[in-house]
């Protein structure tokens, strides 16, 4: 008997016909086939060539592979990046294009957030706010981030004061995706409306859109309320409701400085539906902190 505690083998790369077609039993090359004529004549057919030689035993040369787990089991269906070179030569245009959307972010880690930095006790909606408070929540949002990087499911809705480490905590999130072998898109909403305004006039805004809307995690940084003001009455806001309806069962990040029932002028009711639709599918990280660049302004 196997031991339980025992790490699941790989499926092989010619296991996944047998998977496909049901069997469990393997298809082994049939022999060279013969037969003789009546006039004596031996006709004889080749035996299967063998087949190529795969760059790795692991995953055949595509740069992934599944566990051999059974149904229910948390890691079943779900593809693992080999470590092998085939795997490397995927992602590397993926993390070059990634890097190229964080820019100034494209270093930032959880381990480089600093959680023990430096905060000035600040005033928030005319309240006084701690910097033992403030400690707190930005311990809680580097927590839940992290958390829900290495299980990203549903929408994270990260807001507050400026300079308080939302774009860090997405940017973090991004990288860590990407490592685990998914399709991130990064992309500040200012960027986003230009990008698409651009592509009206050189046929790729719908292009654009379907990446967007397709990719494993999306992540918009910057929204603000006059996003979505500013749009309600023209052609982007028709853009930007529908990455919110098309991508609803699918993990988004979104960076604001508002929270989501702040992000619509009461009244445009377009806006506050939509505003209303991305916090009911959202998990809500209130990050009310001090920015730690005015911090490190004084401390200079």
């Amino acid at each position: 008997m196997s031991d339980q505690n025992e790490s699941p083998r790989r499926l092989a790369p010619e296991d996944m016909p047998e998977l496909r077609s049901g069997r469990a039993a393997a298809i082994t090359p049939a022999a060279a086939q013969s037969s003789v004529t009546r006039d004596g004549w031996i006709a004889r057919s080749q035996p299967p060539k063998p087949a190529p030689v795969k760059s790795c035993e692991g995953c055949g040369g595509v740069g992934w592979y599944l566990l051999a787990v059974p149904y229910l089991h948390p890691e079943f269906g779900k593809l693992q990046p080999c470590d092998c070179a085939a795997y490397q030569r995927q992602r590397t245009p993926s993390a070059r294009r990634l890097g190229d959307e964080l820019g100034s972010l494209a270093a930032k880690t959880f381990a480089s957030f600093d959680i023990t930095r430096p905060i000035a006790p600040t005033i928030w909606q005319d309240k006084p706010l701690s910097s033992e408070a403030q400690r707190i929540f930005l311990s809680d949002a580097h927590r839940r981030c992290e958390a829900w990087a290495g299980d990203p499911r549903g929408w994270l809705f990260l807001h507050g004061a400026f300079g308080a480490g939302k774009s860090h905590l997405a940017a973090a999130i991004a990288n860590e995706r990407q490592k685990a072998g998914a399709v991130v898109r990064f992309v500040t909403v200012n960027k986003l409306l230009d990008t698409l305004r651009a592509g009206l006039d050189n046929g790729s805004a719908d292009s654009l859109l379907a990446d967007l809307i397709d990719c494993d995690v999306l992540i918009l940084d910057e929204l603000a309320g006059t996003h979505l003001a500013e749009c309600v009455g023209d052609w982007r806001f028709g853009r930007i409701e529908r990455i919110v309806n098309d991508r609803l069962d699918r993990p988004t990040v979104i960076t604001s400085n508002l929270a989501p029932d702040d992000l619509a002028v009461p009244g445009d009711l377009r806006a506050e539906r939509l505003a209303d639709r991305i916090a009911g599918v959202s998990q809500i990280v209130w990050m009310p902190i001090a920015s730690y660049r005015r911090v490190q302004q004084v401390a200079s």
